[in-house]
């Protein structure tokens, strides 16, 4: 039983059951890819920042709102301006949403029908696109279910029609990148194969070296999947790439010198298993630092705060897996197969010695200054010109998407920043429905709109963006100084009738007529008394007549009485009628009389009045004075600057306009409220972080000393994403670069025992990484005629470059370690050994970066190009660096100050330092002192 145990571990059997038990493992444990990418692909941003605090007090804002997120329905008359026809179409789709609303999650709809204020904001100035925006709910479903119901239900007739956010649009990118992510993997690990295939002539091998990738993979891959799923660790959209990134080029490059050494050992007659052993034992060592230096340098990205980069972190576990694998899988199969593993070419190639190294190290060894200053001429403008141009955009690698076609109408047809705006959140202590706080909140409006790279600002004393105008004082004061303009000339006209009445009064006429009827009563009384004389005489006469006719009988008298009776009907008719006279006169009188009394009592009222027409017109006189210096007032007020400030009477703000707008813009309490801010530019502009933290102390400021001081003020949005993320990941990545770097060139130094040789080779790798970046930024301009990367992409390429500079300068290190003689006998043959397999390692980078070009990507086209040209430029000036500078480090120090009193001391220096300037001088022959120079600067 002992000995089969031994035998199985003598074959290694264990090893293989070990990794095929955790393979197994890993598969059945291994969540969904796609959904992690979808739920926790994007930054996690901490809970310190603007965003996730304006996610507080939008989840607790009521009305029906808690937990949603605005989704822009949008449609579009490609044609021109939408009919009426349309219009209606829109109000009829939009009137179906409401029905379904509760089925499709949405809590609330703003159309201009039902905000006719907010119009501006909803209808663009050409009149060819309308929004609708609904607030749906987080609960409802994913993003991706809610924007594909959404889509089919807003379809409209004649029209375009887009569901479109910054949350719909970041869900459509990581979609994107699950879709290439698969593709991605497959290309990478078949062109690994074909790669090892070409280097060995094999099939065989090529199969080890894919099933230690794929073992170490899916391994590393299922655990950073389900410290996400279960234990929310940080994870990037990108997670799964860059994993298969840096673990097929460190599995490629091992495997390739573990094949290689085996393939020396089994030819030279060695057992499989004892050859096997020895490459261990060769390798192990130059595996172990290589191993070593990727996991410290990758694990301490877990130190940082920032997701994104804390997910980079988890190269450190993935490396750390595959250089154990490297040393316990394949060996497994070599053991076993032996020479078979070189299937169907069994024989060893003849290998040919690789020049390039030896003749650019030749060169640096022959001028030392002539070759640093020929590289920095070449290479050092491109490293000096990098800058560090990313934008944040992740909309940019999207192809035909509904939700970013709907965001780049937007931006067409309301402005850049129309698809993604800014939320200025502020939450206080005190209502917000009353004219001092709403004075406030709209001074801060019109200052933020001045700004930079403000295009508008909605508020809720502003929801079209623009200011009502009978909201404010100016508007108020010119319909006040109308009215008092119709009181002034109302005035005037009273003072007018007030002279008029005064002058038609005539006091004087009135008294002469009061004379002339007091003459005509007075002729009144005289004609009443003769009067009665008179109608005394006739009755006299009449008695007489009356005597006559009764005592004289004769004819003649009887005649004359006859005419006396005659008479005397005529004098009772007289008498009667004078009688009915002096009665009218008497009455007539008696009117004349009460008339006379009467005047004289009017005529004192009409003194009375007349005199306070007068006092009247002197008072009209006097208040059209003070109206008109009031009017001036007014006036002058009107024209003022004060005149702008926002004026909200109690019967404004209880109006139904203004009630709709409190309830858009204000919670459940009316103490937390927001503005909308639309910025002239896209939220990835470099600008974006420093205009949005210009805002902030803008709004800081402009209410500092109000009754809104204390407020709670944080920004929520794309912008302020974006600006989070560009903040954070700006003062990361140089403590990044410092970090990593700083790991690779210490643990370097150590395995080295060399500063300065260490320190050499690195700066070459730097500036060679440098100079790449920058020739790409220049091609992908020329290219795509956008050269800025994407933020992500420094981090990226920062995986397989840190690869290859790790692999070929721990060769280096240990090459110059492990040889005994001088640096100046050991710079041209180390170099030259070293550059035999460079070659076959920037074959094997350039190959196993070239799967990344499938996904049709401007990120991983770029990370493409800057991993191959790094390499390139990398081998080209590491030998040339590394001779020049070994060869000054010995020679400079070696050199003696000029001693000018001693010129026989100069001769022997120069004679001295001759030998030295050789670089063909070797240990052998060297003279005693250049030796001794030389082992010196090997301490260094």
């Amino acid at each position: 039983m002992q000995e089969r145990i031994r035998k199985l571990h003598h074959n290694r059997i264990f090893a293989l059951v070990f990794w095929l038990i955790v393979v197994f493992a890993a598969i059945v444990t291994l969540p969904n890819v796609n959904t992690i990418i979808q739920y926790d692909g994007q930054p996690q941003l901490a809970n310190t920042s603007q965003p996730v605090k304006a996610t507080q007090i939008q989840n607790t804002w009521g009305r029906n709102l808690n937990g949603t997120y605005t989704v822009n329905a949008v449609f579009n008359n490609p044609n021109g301006a939408l009919t009426n026809k349309q219009l209606a179409a829109v109000n009829k789709t939009v009137s179906n949403l409401q029905k379904r609303s509760s089925y499709y999650g949405i809590q609330k709809i703003t159309t201009m029908t039902n905000t006719p204020t907010s119009q501006p904001q909803l209808l663009s100035k050409d009149k060819s696109t309308e929004i609708v925006q609904l607030a749906v709910s987080h609960n409802q479903g994913t993003v991706r279910q809610i924007t594909s119901q959404l889509t089919s239900q807003i379809s409209t007739l004649g029209l375009q029609t887009y569901v479109t956010s910054p949350e719909i649009v970041s869900d459509a990118a990581n979609e994107h990148i699950s879709s290439f992510t698969l593709i991605v993997i497959l290309m990478t690990l078949l062109i690994a194969l074909v790669a090892m295939g070409i280097l060995f002539a094999s099939i065989i091998a090529p199969i080890i070296t894919f099933l230690a990738i794929l073992i170490s993979y899916i391994s590393t891959l299922s655990l950073a999947t389900n410290l996400a799923y279960h234990w929310n660790f940080a994870y990037s959209e990108y997670t799964p790439i860059f994993l298969l990134l840096g673990i097929s080029l460190f599995t490629l490059l091992t495997s390739f010198w573990f094949f290689r050494e085996l393939r020396n050992h089994v030819d030279d007659g060695m057992e499989s298993q004892e050859a096997t052993s020895q490459v261990i034992q060769d390798l192990g060592y130059r595996i172990l630092i290589s191993t070593l230096s990727l996991t410290l340098a990758f694990g301490s990205l877990m130190l940082f705060d920032f997701s994104t980069i804390r997910a980079y972190g988890l190269l450190g576990i993935g490396f750390a897996i595959t250089g154990i694998a490297s040393v316990t899988l394949i060996p497994v199969f070599s053991g076993m197969l032996g020479t078979s593993l070189f299937w169907p070419k069994k024989t060893r190639p003849k290998l040919k010695d690789h020049k390039l190294w030896h003749s650019l190290a030749r060169f640096g060894l022959w001028q030392p200054w002539i070759a640093i200053l020929v590289v920095l001429y070449l290479v050092g403008p491109f490293a000096y010109s990098y800058r560090n141009q990313l934008n944040y955009d992740n909309s940019t690698d999207i192809p035909n998407n509904q939700a970013v076609q709907g965001a780049r109408v937007l931006s067409a047809h309301f402005g850049q920043g129309k698809a993604t705006p800014l939320t200025l959140y502020i939450q206080t202590n005190k209502r917000l429905d009353n004219q001092n706080q709403l004075f406030q909140l709209d001074n801060l409006t019109k200052k933020l709109r001045a700004q930079p790279g403000v295009a508008a600002v909605t508020s809720v004393t502003q929801p079209g963006g623009q200011p009502i105008t009978e909201y404010y004082a100016s508007s108020q004061l010119s319909s006040l100084t109308n009215e008092l303009t119709g009181v002034v000339g109302q005035l005037g006209t009273v003072r007018n009738d007030l002279k008029s009445d005064s002058v038609n009064l005539k006091q004087k006429t009135l008294k002469a007529e009061i004379k002339r009827l007091q003459q005509l009563s007075t002729q009144t009384t005289s004609l009443v008394s003769d009067s009665t004389s008179l109608q005394s005489s006739l009755q006299a006469a009449q008695t007489k007549s009356s005597a006559a006719s009764t005592s004289s009988t004769s004819k003649k008298v009887t005649r004359y009485i006859n005419q006396l009776n005659a008479v005397n009907s005529q004098l009772n008719s007289a008498i009667s009628t004078l009688s009915t006279l002096s009665s009218d006169v008497s009455t007539t009188n008696t009117d004349a009389t009460t008339a006379h009394t009467n005047l004289n009592n009017y005529a004192e009222t009409i003194k009375a009045v007349n005199t306070s027409l007068n006092d009247s017109r002197k008072q009209v006189i006097s208040t059209q004075k003070s109206l008109n210096k009031m009017y001036l007032y007014l006036s002058g007020l009107q024209s003022s600057e004060a005149a702008k400030a926002l004026y909200l009477s109690p019967t404004q703000i209880t109006s139904g306009n203004f009630q709709q707008s409190l309830t858009n813009f204000t919670d459940e309490k009316v103490k937390s409220t927001y503005l909308t801010i639309t910025l002239k530019k896209a939220p990835n502009a470099n600008d974006t972080a420093k205009t949005l933290t210009q805002l902030k102390q803008v709004a800081a400021a402009q209410l500092r000393g109000t009754v809104l001081e204390g407020s709670t003020l944080t920004f929520s949005g794309q912008p302020a994403t974006t600006a989070t993320i560009q903040n954070q990941f700006q003062h990361d990545l140089p403590r990044i670069l410092l970090m990593v770097f700083g790991i690779t060139l210490l643990l370097l130094i150590i395995f080295s025992r060399s500063v300065l040789q260490a320190t050499y080779w690195f700066l070459t790798f730097l500036a060679s990484t440098a100079a790449s970046y920058q020739l790409t930024h220049l091609f992908m301009k020329w290219l795509t005629g956008n050269g800025d990367f994407n933020w992500q992409v420094p981090l990226l390429a920062f995986v397989p470059v840190t690869v290859l500079a790790v692999v070929e300068l721990t060769q280096l290190a240990l090459s110059y370690r492990l040889n005994d003689a001088p640096l100046l006998d050991w710079l041209l043959p180390g170099i030259n050994e070293v550059g035999q397999t460079m070659r076959h390692s920037l074959f094997i980078i350039i190959a196993g970066v070239l799967g990344l070009l499938v996904a049709e990507s401007q990120t991983l086209t770029a990370v493409t190009l800057i991993t191959i040209m790094t390499a390139i430029i990398f081998n080209l000036t590491l030998p040339i660096m590394a001779a020049s500078f070994g060869k000054l480090s010995v020679i400079i120090p070696a050199q003696k100050p000029h001693q000018f009193h001693a010129p026989h001391r100069r001769k022997r220096q120069r004679r001295a330092d001759r030998p030295m300037k050789s670089a063909k001088s070797s240990k052998a022959d060297a003279k005693p002192t250049e030796t001794d120079e030389s082992t010196k600067s090997k301490q260094d």
